[in-house]
C-alpha cells in the first residue's frame, strides 16, 4: 500500500552491515573453492600426460565443435573426448552439490538479513522526519512482491556465476591442452585462473549485497512518495573519480544519476564495490505538483 508522507529535510539511506557483506562473500568464496577442488581432482587430475599427447583426430575436433568449442583448426587429440566426458561428469556432480534450491536458499538467507536490517533502520530514521511512528510505517508497507523480485535477482546471479565458472574452467583448460601444454603447466594455470575467479566472485558478492540494499531503500522511499535524493560518497581517498563528481548532486530516484565522466546512469551502491549512499529528500507540505 503506497502512502505518501510529508515532512522536512533529508534522511540518509541505511548502509548494509559490513558483517553481512563479509558473510555472504565468504559463503560464495567457499562455494567456488569447493567447485575448484572437485573440478581439479575429478576433471584434470584424472587425466594423464600420455592421454594429452594423443593428437589430431577428426572425431575429437568434431566432438569439440558439437560441444560449442571452436578448436577445429588446432591439433586436437583424443584427450579432448576424455576431458569433456570427465568435465561433464564433474559438472553434473557440482550442479547436484550446489543445486538451484541450495542457491535460492543462500540468496534468501543473506538478502533476508539485509532486508530486515534495512526495514528497521529505514523506518526508524524516517519517523523522526515525517511524524509517523516506525511501527505504523512498517505496517502499511506492502512491498513483499517487489522485494522478492530483488531477492530473485541475487539468486539468478548465483546460478549464472556457478554455471559460467564451470564453463570457463572447461574452455580454458581445453585451450591449454590444445596448445600442447603439459599437465604441470595446465594445473598451475588452472589454479591461478580458479584463484582469480574466486576473488572476482567474492568481490561481486559484496556488490550484490550493496545493490540489494540500495534497491530496497529506493523501493521504500518511493512507496512513501519520496522521488528525489542527493548522492553522497564515502568522501575518502578510495572514492573513484566518476563517483566523486556525482557527490552532492540531486537526482531522481526512479532514474539514478548520469555522469559524462563514465557515461553511466547509476544509483548509489549498485556499481562494483560502490560504497556511496544517498540522502532522500522528504517532500514538504509546500511542495506542489506541476500540472
Amino acid at each position: 500500500m503506497k502512502r505518501e508522507v510529508k515532512g522536512s529535510g533529508t534522511v540518509t539511506s541505511p548502509e548494509p552491515l559490513k558483517s553481512v557483506e563479509r558473510e555472504f562473500a565468504n559463503a560464495i568464496e567457499y562455494m567456488v573453492e569447493q567447485m575448484r577442488t572437485r573440478f581439479r581432482n575429478q576433471a584434470i587430475d584424472a587425466l594423464n600426460q600420455s592421454t594429452i599427447e594423443k593428437f589430431a583426430t577428426e572425431d575429437s575436433a568434431r566432438a569439440l565443435e558439437e560441444a560449442g568449442y571452436q578448436f577445429a583448426d588446432a591439433q586436437i587429440g583424443n584427450f579432448a573426448n576424455v576431458f569433456l566426458k570427465l568435465a561433464g561428469r564433474t559438472r553434473r556432480k557440482l550442479l547436484k552439490q550446489f543445486d538451484d534450491k541450495r542457491l535460492e536458499k543462500l540468496a534468501k538467507q543473506y538478502t533476508g538479513k539485509v532486508n530486515r536490517r534495512n526495514k528497521d533502520e529505514f523506518y526508524r530514521r524516517m519517523q523522526k522526519r515525517v511524524g509517523i511512528s516506525k511501527e505504523e510505517l512498517e505496517a502499511t508497507e506492502g512491498l513483499t512482491f517487489q522485494i522478492n523480485a530483488y531477492q530473485l535477482e541475487t539468486y539468478q546471479w548465483l546460478r549464472k556465476m556457478r554455471d559460467d565458472t564451470v564453463q570457463q574452467w572447461t574452455s580454458q583448460t581445453l585451450r591449454l591442452m590444445a596448445e600442447g601444454k603439459g599437465l604441470p603447466e595446465i594445473l598451475s594455470q588452472f589454479d591461478g585462473m580458479a584463484e582469480k575467479r574466486k576473488g572476482h566472485a567474492k568481490m561481486v558478492a559484496r556488490t550484490q549485497i550493496s545493490t540489494f540494499n540500495s534497491l530496497v531503500t529506493k523501493a521504500r522511499a518511493r512507496n512513501l512518495g519520496i522521488e528525489r535524493a542527493v548522492w553522497v560518497t564515502s568522501r575518502d581517498e578510495r572514492v573513484r573519480p566518476c563517483h566523486q563528481v556525482r557527490d552532492g548532486k540531486e537526482f531522481d530516484l526512479a532514474d539514478g544519476l548520469y555522469s559524462s565522466c563514465d557515461g553511466k546512469t547509476l544509483l548509489p551502491g549498485v556499481d562494483y564495490n560502490c560504497r556511496c549512499g544517498y540522502k532522500m529528500i522528504i517532500p514538504s507540505d509546500d511542495d506542489q505538483s506541476e500540472g
